[in-house]
């Protein structure tokens, strides 16, 4: 209730309050109106045009910034506390992280910090950012599409990849080595679960900049699914192009024209200051 007292205030707008929360409108009166009941007091003067602080409500807002750092200070010692007590850094990734070098990394960071584990949870990029908000992971590890609304998060590239197309050792486009986004219009696309990944948005949107709505038939949630899909249909799909690390049956690559980012990606709380997260970021700034 304070958060959104808090946000009206700031704003002096219950719409945009609203807006900058997610929320509708409904919800926020309710809260701010329970909130003013609690405290037996009003908040804001209310027209069909205007709100404004009552004088116990500018008070409030002052007394906010007080609540919500000692509340960040609280729980930031709660969290280094249980940090000291453990060596274990949990790691969110997509599966097709090793395909990529991930593995390399972790080698590198268990060689460097001996004392210090890695665990591994395969987690869509979705449930990443659900499990870094509920402190059940530290890290998430995602396709550089993911990281452009990851906000409060920040991300950081940890390999340099673009994307490269699929298709079948039959399909029409089989001799092929070279191919631009223009010229897949003609074709049908299978891609990953939308739900799951951003970058068939990504795609998408590249293909929109070249005058074309691709033709999207088919969603898949695992990479080697999508795989085996494009290599036995007429379809094709755009992956990563440390795809082709990984022996695909029934598959040709080609090399796209544009330029598309596929980096994996680091995505973590910069607020997170724990000894062994930070001893993973500064490792892979350094190139551990």
């Amino acid at each position: 209730m304070l958060r959104y007292f808090y946000e009206v205030a700031q704003t002096g707008h219950f719409t945009q309050a609203a807006k900058n929360l997610s929320i509708t409108n409904s919800p926020l009166s309710n809260q701010i109106m329970e909130l003013e009941s609690l405290l037996g007091t009003k908040l804001f003067e209310r027209d069909s045009r205007n709100v404004s602080l009552t004088k116990t409500g500018e008070l409030l807002k002052l007394k906010c910034n007080v609540i919500f750092q000692t509340i960040e200070l609280s729980l930031n010692q709660v969290q280094q506390l249980g940090c000291s007590n453990k060596n274990m850094l949990r790691v969110g990734m997509v599966s097709s992280a090793f395909w990529g070098g991930f593995d390399l990394i972790l080698n590198s960071f268990h060689n460097t910090y001996p004392d210090h584990k890695a665990d591994i949870f395969d987690l869509n990029p979705e449930i990443q950012k659900k499990y870094l908000n509920e402190k059940k992971i530290e890290i998430g590890i995602v396709r550089f599409a993911d990281t452009l609304n990851i906000s409060p998060y920040s991300y950081k590239s940890i390999t340099k990849e673009n994307f490269i197309v699929a298709v079948s050792k039959n399909h029409d486009l089989k001799d092929r080595n070279v191919v631009s986004l223009k010229e897949l219009s003609a074709y049908s696309f299978t891609f990953m679960s939308k739900k799951n990944s951003a970058s068939a948005d990504f795609i998408i949107n590249a293909c929109l900049q070249e005058g074309f709505i691709p033709n999207v038939v088919k969603e898949v949630v695992e990479p080697t699914t999508l795989m085996a899909y494009v290599a036995n249909s007429d379809t094709i799909t755009l992956v990563p192009n440390t795809f082709t690390k990984h022996k695909w049956n029934g598959i040709k690559f080609l090399k796209l024209k544009e330029k598309l980012r596929a980096d994996l990606c680091l995505i973590y709380d910069e607020k997170h200051d724990c000894d062994i997260v930070g001893k993973f970021i500064d490792g892979i700034k350094k190139g551990i």
